[in-house]
């Protein structure tokens, strides 16, 4: 990312002028495993319409992206769907990841695979992370996105460690692309339970 990305994804969404015309799997794949009203971080989200859908299934949205045309739109759509979100302007190459604590970490069509340990930190114990991404078997039938943005056959799993992997699927999706799906969840925090003194008559030396 950078002035670059920030420049090259201004364009890309000042010419659609409204965004994404529909969301992502990611919508489906979230709303299965977790029901609504809980923190959400939709990760590289401006300009798509997942966060408005997430939206309105009573997630508490807030979108990172590096653009800030992407983020007005995010804005301007939330706006007329009748929905809350926030925005964060930054640039996750050099700028702090947004620190939460987050319930949901959301991520679609994006990789950046060193981030992903970001990523967990930001959840609370027992938070989850939502990841859809296009895999190298997309080429097979599409030329972009081109590979460095695209997992290996069985390498998302392996970018999460520490975590329960709940779903992982990889497969061509009805939108045509060769996708890998991960649901994957921070496991809780345990506290030792305490244990009861040992009573007196169990110790005598009787």
């Amino acid at each position: 990312m950078g002035a670059n990305d920030r420049q090259k994804w201004n364009q890309k969404w000042a010419g659609r002028e409204v965004g994404t015309s529909h969301s992502s799997s990611l919508v489906k794949l979230v709303t299965d495993h977790v029901a609504g009203e809980k923190r959400l971080l939709d990760v590289a989200g401006g300009g798509s319409s997942d966060a408005i859908e997430l939206a309105r299934n009573w997630f508490r949205v807030t979108v990172v992206d590096v653009s800030d045309v992407g983020l007005s739109i995010a804005r301007d759509n939330a706006l007329m769907a009748g929905v809350d979100i926030s925005t964060i302007e930054a640039d996750l190459d050099s700028d702090p990841f947004p620190a939460g604590p987050w319930d949901v970490i959301t991520s679609a069509n994006f990789l950046q695979r060193k981030l992903i340990p970001s990523m967990i930190d930001a959840l609370v114990a027992g938070g989850w992370l939502f990841i859809v991404v296009a895999t190298v078997t997309n080429l097979e039938r599409h030329e972009r996105p081109g590979r460095q943005f695209l997992v290996e056959p069985g390498e998302l799993p392996a970018l999460v460690t520490g975590m329960e992997i709940v779903h992982h699927s990889e497969a061509w999706r009805e939108n045509g692309r060769h996708e890998a799906h991960l649901a994957a969840r921070k496991p809780p925090t345990t506290t030792p339970t305490p244990r009861s003194p040992t009573p007196a008559f169990l110790t005598s030396q009787d």
